[in-house]
């Protein structure tokens, strides 16, 4: 899929390195590589902890093709599982929603909520029956700033030997203590690596934003913190103004962090925006290499959600980074033609798109060395 020059091109040093080629965002090939090489093997964001709050709560989603159940169980703590009954592969749930235990429509089969089978109509007479995997398979789960994650790979390291040094840059945000206030949906149809590129770079200040971002958080000032190990990236855009969003700052802040907002991302989907008073998760859930949904969610503090003004604050604040994503879009339909066009080579990259490089370094070594012969 791709030669030894593409890849060295994006494995130089930053100040000489280019893009991904564009079969790296076209090629139906590739999306299948990321599958395996990402999806089923990479720790992969689903959830907040508050949208599983009570024991019994659930939500059904989707990673690397495999469809889950994450639950809240009896004890508090949160599981995750194959949705798919183990009998003859029907999904047990497609939905969110509460329950005691979860039953195949197909055969009635029942399985509790930590996925064990419980019963199995008219398999009495079936000899060895049930074998022990006769359960909803287990996933790993783990929980981060409130986020749940999941991972389908059973030998994959915990999430927090992944993270390293992002905890303690994040944890002045006090993002676990965070509810949801609103969220917004988009079909996006394009390749989901075009958003996540455009979501880590403040280069694109001056262009789609240069009358909403750029006098606030202009581009030059904008610096990366990250790990091209561990695949994780921090978009700093420090403030030249005063902040005048009227909302109260997070008491826990540090100087830097009062200062200015940040964009993040682990790869490979999990993205969200810090600012000094709230917080912006955007849950990308890519289908195919053209087609990915995305749903952006307004972070607010608890307090302030359960305040009289809550309802309120949370509306504005989720229109105001809808303002700033339908800015975006243009930017992501663009690309992602373009990069199909007969004549696209590899790009050069600008210093200031140090994360795209940082990410693009972690995508080569999973997906793309093995094929380059590198």
């Amino acid at each position: 899929m791709f030669s030894h020059d593409d890849i060295a091109a994006v494995t130089k040093p930053l100040a000489q390195a280019s893009t991904l080629p564009p079969s790296a965002y076209f090629n139906p090939a590739v999306f299948d590589e990321e599958v395996r090489a990402l999806f089923q093997r990479e720790w992969v964001c689903v959830a907040r902890e508050e949208q599983l709050a009570e024991p019994g709560q659930y939500r059904s989603v989707e990673v690397g093709r495999q469809p889950l159940i994450v639950a809240r169980q009896a004890d508090e703590s949160i599981r995750a599982m194959s949705a798919i009954c183990p009998h003859r592969g029907m999904p047990v749930v497609s939905d969110h929603g509460q329950a005691s235990t979860f039953s195949c429509p197909y055969h009635l089969w029942k399985f509790g909520l930590d996925g064990r089978l419980i019963s199995a109509p008219l398999m009495d007479e079936v000899e060895g029956f049930p074998e022990t995997d006769c359960g909803l398979a287990p996933i790993q789960v783990a929980c981060w700033q409130g986020f749940v994650f999941v991972n389908l790979n059973p030998d994959a390291p915990p999430l927090a030997d992944r993270l390293g040094d992002l905890t303690a840059l994040m944890n002045g945000y006090d993002m676990h203590d965070m509810v949801i206030a609103g969220s917004v949906d988009f079909d996006c149809p394009w390749n989901w690596k075009v958003l996540v590129e455009n979501f880590m770079e403040a280069y694109h200040h001056i262009g789609p934003h240069n009358e909403s971002l750029q006098s606030t958080y202009p581009a030059t000032r904008s610096n990366v913190s990250g790990s091209v190990r561990d695949g994780w990236s921090v978009l700093h855009m420090p403030s030249v103004q005063e902040d005048d969003t009227g909302l109260p700052p997070l008491p826990n802040l540090t100087e830097r962090q009062a200062g200015e907002i940040t964009a993040s991302v682990i790869m490979p989907t999990f993205c969200w925006i810090n600012s000094p008073a709230v917080a912006f998760w955007y849950q990308l859930n890519p289908k195919a290499h053209n087609d990915m949904d995305l749903t952006i969610h307004a972070l607010i503090p608890r307090s302030l959600a359960e305040s009289e003004l809550g309802a309120d604050i949370g509306a504005l604040v989720l229109d105001s980074v809808k303002h700033i994503h339908l800015e975006d879009i243009p930017v992501n339909e663009g690309p992602w033609r373009g990069q199909q066009a007969p004549l696209t080579k590899q790009g050069r990259l600008s210093l200031l798109e140090e994360s795209i490089w940082q990410l693009n370094n972690w995508w080569v070594q999973r997906v793309a060395r093995e094929q380059a012969g590198a």
